[in-house]
Parts: structure tokens; C-alpha cells; sequence
């Protein structure tokens, strides 16, 4: 069992590496929400021990616990949560500019 968490954790980290790295403001966020989050098309990702300040300062504890999901040593958040979504798209506009 060891071998299979370590294994599902690395091919987590592989996939993290390859996302955009932002700070919390960049998410239209309160920038002690996260100096390091991961976005793609799709979710937000923040280490596990970050998550607890992402969801009291970016108001993340609300999100549908369907959205959130613990893999391995990071959160991953969902765009299907209206919380996310807005992020997200918060995130597409200030590239776009």
C-alpha cells in the first residue's frame, strides 16, 4: 500500500509541475489565501498544509466537499463549484489584459 501512495503522489507532483503557479490575488483572492497555488483550465490546486489559509482567506471552506478532493499531498478544487469558477475566470481575465 505504501508503494501505490507513493506512486499516485508522484504521478500528482508530475502533473502539479506542469500547472501555472499563481498567489491567491492573482485568483482575484486575498493574497494571504496562497503564495502558491496551481491552476489549469479546470481546477485550483494548493498543498495540504496550505489548505486550511486557502479556505479561511479565500473562503474556500465553502466550496461542495463533491469539488474538493485530497489526493496524495495536495487539495485539488474543482471549476464545477461556483467558488472555483469564479477564480478561474477572475484569473483568465487578468491574462488576457
Amino acid at each position: 500500500m505504501y508503494t501505490l501512495i507513493d506512486n499516485i503522489n508522484t504521478q500528482i507532483e508530475n502533473y502539479v509541475s506542469m500547472m501555472q503557479v499563481v498567489s491567491a490575488d492573482a485568483l482575484g483572492l486575498d493574497i494571504r489565501a496562497g503564495h502558491k497555488l496551481y491552476v489549469d483550465d479546470t481546477c485550483i490546486v494548493v498543498n495540504k498544509r496550505n489548505d486550511r489559509t486557502l479556505q479561511y482567506y479565500g473562503g474556500f471552506g465553502y466550496c461542495d466537499e463533491e469539488y474538493r478532493k485530497e489526493v496524495g499531498d495536495y487539495v485539488v478544487y474543482f471549476e464545477d463549484d461556483g467558488r472555483i469558477s469564479k477564480c478561474l475566470n477572475r484569473f483568465e481575465e487578468l491574462n488576457e489584459i
